[in-house]
């Protein structure tokens, strides 16, 4: 059965936690070796590359970009402005990076939260697999105090139907009893605590999955130094096939 294997990682800007100082990210990512890679809270310096590109041009992804706010990360990362508006000395957001075959990449912009500071939005992109095509999408959701659970009416028709080959990763900052009020009959393949590094205690960094898929090799990863750890699944679509 052909699998890839997916994983979900928040950078958190690529710097530790509360001295701000930068983590080697591509180290982290080379650690994961994933196929299809969601990267969360993204910083580009204004005439620079990303941490999302350094990762891409050292370990042979496609990158695709989506800009969610402003912030800056000098004395401390420090989000300011939504994407596009004045304010901030960079770009924040998140990134899908594919390292195997795949169908275009799309944004989809979703509307925006109560009190939320940034926009939110899911990209996505179909990748061949045996039995078909599964269809990867990542995100950085918003909290729950931003009224989250409205996700549930407005991922329709951004992810694709339960019924369909699909995985979702990425920091949903939901537990998981609301991920499955929000994509009801996704399953979370993953199980652990992941925020805050060193020490979690909460599990808000998610791959979930319809039920067409078959999952193997899910864990947390150790890696890298942000404020959360990594997290990564190995996937397949399942045999339907009947002697």
């Amino acid at each position: 059965m052909q699998s890839i294997t997916v994983a979900s990682f928040n950078l958190h800007w690529g710097r530790r936690p509360n001295v701000y100082t930068p983590f080697d990210v591509v180290a982290a990512c080379r650690e994961l070796d994933a196929d299809v890679l969601g990267l969360q809270e993204v910083w580009r310096p204004d005439g620079e590359h990303s941490v999302a590109d350094e990762v891409a041009s050292a370990l042979g992804y496609d990158v695709h970009h989506c800009w969610t706010g402003r912030a800056e990360v000098d004395p401390k990362c420090h989000l300011i402005a939504r994407a596009h508006q004045p304010g901030g000395d960079g770009d924040w957001g998140h990134a899908l990076l594919l390292r195997v075959p795949h169908g275009p990449v799309v944004e989809h912009r979703l509307r925006g939260f109560v009190r939320d500071p940034v926009d939110r939005a899911v990209v996505t992109a179909e990748v061949p697999l045996d039995g078909g095509a599964v269809t990867v999408c990542t995100s950085h959701f918003p909290h729950l105090e931003h009224f989250s659970p409205l996700l549930r009416w407005r991922l329709r028709g951004v992810v694709p139907d339960v019924h369909q080959p699909a995985v979702l990763v990425g920091d949903l900052n939901m537990w998981r009893w609301v991920a499955r009020f929000v994509l009801p009959g996704w399953r979370d393949t993953v199980r652990g605590a992941t925020w805050p590094a060193p020490k979690p205690i909460f599990e808000i960094d998610h791959v979930l999955a319809t039920p067409s898929i078959v999952t193997t090799d899910s864990e947390v990863v150790r890696a890298g130094e942000s404020d959360h750890f990594p997290i990564r699944a190995r996937v397949a679509i399942a045999d339907v096939r009947r002697p």
